[in-house]
């Protein structure tokens, strides 16, 4: 017959109970134990496995919190110092462009006093010219080449005769020689040349400030109406038995004494 297991006796498996003594002892020789059961001593060992893996946590996330804040810390070491570095580079950069500028400020400074000084210069220049060109403009040159007599007359509008009016516009009367020149007293232009009932033609310039000459004489003419002309540039040609010429000036529209105006040396 076989074996009946069911009769067989079991194994008892023993538990194992672990007790701590903790002795402390006095100063008078005297001790004092105390025993923790198996409860007790299952309880202190978890509380002090939970103490130790926190402490082995807390551990282990101040590690990597200090990793993390020393791999920060140099990242934001190494942007300040590119951000110096770019910084540095920009103020040599716009160092060397405010020095560019400067010299281009003064050179363009250097310029502006040269214009300056060319525009005085040119300004100096065109008010003499104007002055020069406002002194040739008054008729006060002499209306003959040469020397000549003359004497101041009165001249009716009236009459048709060269005889000595009593009243009348003022007149300068100048026998020429033969062969010389009638010639204009001032720059201006010839605003007409007409027949004349008393001297045979008429030429009168306007100066252009307020000025007006007149000339007449019955020799050949020598310009046009709207010619330009300076001082001194001839308009009759004295020639013949006839040398006598009749010279007035009008002055914003009134005949004055030439003799007042013209200068006459000899």
């Amino acid at each position: 017959m076989g074996k009946n297991n069911s009769f067989m006796p079991r194994k008892h498996r023993h538990k194992r109970h672990y007790t701590f003594m903790i002795i402390a002892g006095d100063s008078d020789g005297s001790n004092k134990r105390i025993h923790l059961g198996h409860v007790a001593t299952q309880i202190v060992a978890f509380t002090l496995f939970i103490i130790l893996v926190t402490i082995v946590c807390y551990i282990a996330f101040i590690t990597v919190r200090f990793r993390r804040m020393s791999s920060e810390t140099a990242d934001a070491n190494a942007s300040y110092s590119n951000l110096v570095l770019r910084q540095e580079k920009q103020i040599q950069e716009l160092s060397s462009a405010n020095s560019s500028l400067a010299t281009k400020n003064e050179e363009l400074q250097a310029s502006v006093d040269q214009i300056s000084k060319a525009l005085n210069i040119m300004v100096s220049n065109e008010e003499a010219s104007k002055a020069l060109a406002d002194e040739a403009a008054l008729p006060k040159g002499f209306p003959l080449s040469g020397q000549a007599s003359y004497e101041i007359k009165k001249d009716d509008p009236s009459s048709s005769t060269k005889d000595n009016a009593k009243s009348g516009n003022p007149i300068m009367i100048l026998k020429a020689a033969n062969g010389s020149e009638v010639r204009a007293t001032g720059t201006g232009t010839v605003s007409s040349v007409t027949n004349d009932a008393k001297y045979g033609k008429c030429i009168m310039i306007d100066h252009g400030n307020g000025y007006v000459s007149v000339y007449r004489y019955s020799g050949r003419v020598l310009v046009s109406e709207g010619d330009h002309v300076n001082r001194s540039s001839a308009l009759f040609l004295v020639q013949g038995a006839d040398t006598v010429l009749g010279y007035q000036i009008i002055k914003s529209n009134n005949y004055v004494n030439p003799e007042k105006i013209i200068e006459i040396s000899g």
